[in-house]
C-alpha cells in the first residue's frame, strides 16, 4: 500500500511551471492525492485538474476562512457543492490568526456554519481549517451531523487532539511533523488509526515549495515518534484517507 496526500493545492500558481511533472512523480510513488478548494474559481479549477487526472487527484470544494473577499460567494459555492458531489466539503473553518477584526470573525463562523450545514444536508464528509481558533472549532462541528470530519493541519493542543478523536474526528498531520515540537506532541498523544497524512502543498516545507510525496518524508517520521515501521503509519493512514474520501 502506498500513502495518500489527503490534502494539497497542486492547482496553485506555484506549480504553473512543472504541475504535470510534479503530478508525475506523485503518480509513481503515491495512492492518489486530495486537492482542496478555497472559492468559487478555486474550485473550479480543482475540478478541472480532477477531470483531467480522474485516476489520481480528489476534488474537495470549499471555501476557505481567510478568503474573506469570497464571501459573497457563500450562495453559489453552495450550488457548486450541490451540483458536483464533492467527495467532502473543504476547505472551511475559521482562522484567528489572519483574521483578528470581530465583525469578520463573526462572519467567518456564520459562513463556517453555513457550509457545516450543506454538508451535514448532502451528508458530506468536511476538511476543517482551525488556525488559532481549533478550541472554537472543535466546539462548533459536535453541533453537527457529519459522516466524517478532517482536522486539516491541526496544531491545537494535543489534547485537544485526544477529545477530538474520541468524536471520531480525524487529524491531518502535514510535513510540519519534520520540524514542529507542538505535531510531533500531537502525534504521540493520538493513535496511526486516527491520522492522515498531507502536505498541505505548496506549503509546510522549511520554507521551501512542498510536494505530495513528501508525505513519504512525514510517515518515516510519524513512525520514529511512535516506534512503528514506516509502512504501518503509512497503511494506516491510507486506509483513513479511503474511508473518507473513497478513491478517485
Amino acid at each position: 500500500m502506498r500513502p495518500v496526500d489527503a490534502h494539497c493545492h497542486i492547482d496553485f500558481e506555484h506549480y504553473s511551471d512543472d504541475r504535470e511533472e510534479v503530478i508525475k512523480e506523485a503518480k509513481d510513488r503515491l495512492e492518489f492525492i486530495i486537492d482542496a478548494g478555497s472559492n468559487l474559481e478555486n474550485n473550479e479549477e480543482v475540478l478541472e485538474l480532477s477531470r483531467k487526472h480522474q485516476d489520481f487527484v480528489v476534488p474537495n470544494l470549499g471555501l476557505h476562512p481567510t478568503y474573506t473577499e469570497s464571501f459573497d460567494q457563500l450562495n453559489d459555492i453552495k450550488e457548486q457543492i450541490k451540483s458536483e458531489m464533492p467527495p467532502a466539503v473543504g476547505e472551511i473553518g475559521l482562522d484567528h490568526h489572519h483574521v483578528s477584526e470581530n465583525k469578520m470573525r463573526k462572519r467567518q463562523e456564520e459562513v463556517f456554519r453555513e457550509m457545516l450545514e450543506i454538508a451535514e444536508e448532502l451528508d458530506l464528509p468536511v476538511v476543517v481549517h482551525s488556525r488559532d481558533a481549533e478550541r472554537k472549532a472543535f466546539s462548533i462541528l459536535k453541533e453537527y451531523s457529519l459522516p466524517d470530519v478532517m482536522l486539516h493541519c491541526f496544531n491545537g493542543k494535543p489534547e485537544l487532539a485526544e477529545k477530538a478523536v474520541r468524536e471520531e474526528m480525524t487529524v491531518g498531520i502535514t510535513t510540519q511533523v519534520l520540524y514542529s515540537n507542538r505535531v510531533q506532541e500531537i502525534v504521540e498523544a493520538v493513535s496511526v488509526e486516527d491520522i492522515l497524512l498531507e502536505t498541505d502543498s505548496p506549503f509546510l516545507y522549511r520554507g521551501e515549495r512542498n510536494s505530495p510525496v513528501n508525505v513519504i518524508e512525514s510517515a518515516e517520521k510519524i513512525a520514529e515518534i511512535k516506534d512503528l515501521e514506516k509502512d504501518e503509519v503509512i497503511e494506516a493512514s491510507t486506509e483513513n484517507a479511503v474511508s473518507i474520501f473513497g478513491r478517485p
